[in-house]
């Protein structure tokens, strides 16, 4: 059974599930390179039945992974905030927030999507469409690592009327048992409204507040924040927005309570009270149901210090983030929620795929990257290594060279996870100055991440299990502190590691043979972008990206380029 998974809102893409398995991801960002890109997965579409060798037209069903798609006019967040505000008194009700939803997806449109289906020979092909709390849920359930009752937490913004959601998955299904609607939103109501106000921009700079955090302390803050949003005393797996406002009113009441305070302060008392909210709401779920093997998805779960925490409450015996945990992994959780569909409807034991690795994007020949060096300026310093590449950027970045890596097939979520990253000597703590303001032209307190050989990740991490996805934070051993300090959070030495094994032979060897010239087994790795814009997409944006930024060298496939 072969299911397409789309989202045609906030960071769009599409999915490619044969059986169960993933085949190929995309998210339309990398292609048009236009970061969290709202409207159709046009080409994102074409894209994974190229990359899978799928004929479109045996397709079996398209799940489209939300019902309203964020971003258009009748979805926008500024239209739908006023909306939201003056239908506050009826929003805490989820069958009203989920009845207005099903009002807007008749506004939804498909004409675009609906043309290409029918260039592509899909025309008349089923279409249904998966709520957006459910999209996020079928991603980590279907992808779990074991067998076993689990409880699903989602938790993001909002979507489809809908902020979290609690569930039961047994027996290859999903059962809601309960939700949060949007008015309500821990993380619009608190997070993003504090992004906002520190002059970032919210539904994206998030990631920016948490790595702040650690800069500030308790000035009292935390409990304002009390007042606004907390756990529901009398519904425990629901968040409650005791503040009488959404987003707009939200504003003008916060501005009252953070104006003249630090703004490390207030990144501080944010992720703190985020925290405790998080696990508060986790420990409630477990014991309500009885289950402690959890798994967790929607754009909060990219909050690697929470998921920290998470991992650490003793009433958690396992627990899985999906790591494409924010709307852009939904066209992978539509298409295996599709697929399990299809399965009952045809009285089919559907196939189980446990998560591996993310390499699920485009890959590109010897010839399409050769005609891209061509059409650039540095078609005489490029140089094809086919036997011994990894020696050669080894040996650079052990002499302190930063150097991008454009090879392989690309990452599918927020990461980068080698292919389309950007790495450094990480005991170099020199290259944390140049790879802010010369290459990531980022924020100062922005921390990196590193890549660790799997077999070494002991020594470095506490308490350490594998990391495959750069997911979860770790607290650091002293010879994390001497070998990978430019990789660490200075103030609190946490790490967000990538521990690396045989799903990508290439990029270990790299790493391997760093090892054998520092004796140190793991490398600085951040994605390979410039501030505000995608993960790079096609060789002419790693080119591109390679001549407006500080980097010493770049990796095309098997050629070389140094400055």
């Amino acid at each position: 059974m072969i299911v397409l998974g789309i989202h045609d809102g906030h960071n769009s893409g599409a999915a490619l599930v044969k059986d169960g398995q993933v085949l190929a991801a995309v998210s339309e960002e990398r292609l048009i390179n236009i970061k969290n890109f709202s409207g159709p997965p046009i080409l994102s579409i074409q894209k994974v039945y190229e990359i899978s060798g799928v004929e479109p037209s045996v397709t079996d069903l398209i799940a489209v992974g939300c019902l309203v798609r964020a971003g258009s006019p009748y979805a926008d967040v500024n239209y739908l905030g006023r909306i939201q505000v003056a239908l506050a008194p009826y929003l805490h009700s989820s069958f009203f927030a989920e009845s207005f939803v099903k009002i807007l997806h008749f506004f939804r449109q498909t004409r675009d999507i609906k043309t290409l289906f029918y260039t592509l020979g899909m025309a008349g092909k089923p279409i249904i469409y998966i709520d957006h709390h459910l999209s996020h849920a079928a991603c980590a359930y279907y992808q779990r690592p074991w067998y076993d009752e689990t409880l699903i937490l989602t938790l993001d913004g909002s979507g489809d009327g809908l902020s979290a959601t609690v569930s039961v998955g047994k027996n290859n299904k999903i059962k809601r048992i309960a939700s949060t609607t949007f008015y309500h939103s821990l993380s619009n109501n608190l997070y993003s409204e504090v992004t906002g106000f520190l002059g970032m921009k919210k539904w994206e700079h998030e990631y920016k507040v948490m790595g702040l955090a650690p800069y500030g302390k308790d000035d009292g803050l935390v409990e304002n924040f009390r007042e606004i949003i907390r756990i529901n005393p009398r519904k425990p797996l629901e968040f409650q927005n005791t503040y009488g406002a959404y987003l707009y009113d939200v504003s003008k009441k916060l501005t009252g309570i953070l104006a003249g305070r630090r703004f490390d302060n207030i990144a501080w008392a944010t992720q703190k009270y985020f925290e405790e909210l998080v696990c508060q709401w986790v420990k409630n779920a477990v014991s309500y149901t009885g289950i402690h093997k959890i798994v967790c998805s929607g754009g909060s779960f990219l909050n690697v210090k929470a998921n920290q925490l998470i991992r650490q409450l003793p009433e958690v015996e396992k627990v899985f983030f999906y790591p494409a945990a924010d709307d852009g992994g939904t066209p992978v959780g539509a298409a295996l929620a599709g697929y399990h569909r299809l399965c009952r409807e045809k009285n089919v034991t559907p196939k189980y795929k446990q998560l591996s690795d993310l390499y699920l994007g485009r890959s590109f020949s010897d010839d399409e990257i050769c005609e891209a060096i061509e059409k650039s300026i540095w078609k005489k310093k490029a140089k094809r290594i086919s036997n011994d590449l990894h020696k050669k950027v080894a040996a650079l970045l052990a002499k302190g060279k930063i150097v991008a890596r454009f090879a392989g097939r690309e990452e599918w979520g927020p990461r980068g996870l080698g292919n389309r990253s950007i790495l450094a000597d990480p005991r170099d703590l020199k290259v944390i100055g140049k790879l802010n303001f010369a290459i990531k032209q980022r924020d100062f307190w922005m921390p990196f991440a590193p890549s660790i050989l799997e077999e070494d990740a002991r020594d470095y991490l506490v308490n350490y299990h594998p990391n495959h996805y750069m997911i979860e934070a770790f607290d650091t051993k002293p010879k994390a502190w001497e070998d990978m300090p430019a990789a660490l959070h200075p103030f609190d030495k946490t790490c967000r590691p990538q521990t690396v094994n045989e799903w990508n032979p290439a990029y270990r060897k790299i790493l391997e043979e760093f090892k054998k010239i520092t004796g140190v087994g793991c490398l600085l790795n951040t994605s390979f972008n410039l501030h505000g814009l995608p993960i790079v997409g096609t060789p002419q944006t790693a080119i591109h990206t390679f001549e407006k930024s500080g980097l010493d060298a770049l990796i095309l496939g098997n050629y070389l380029i140094e400055k």
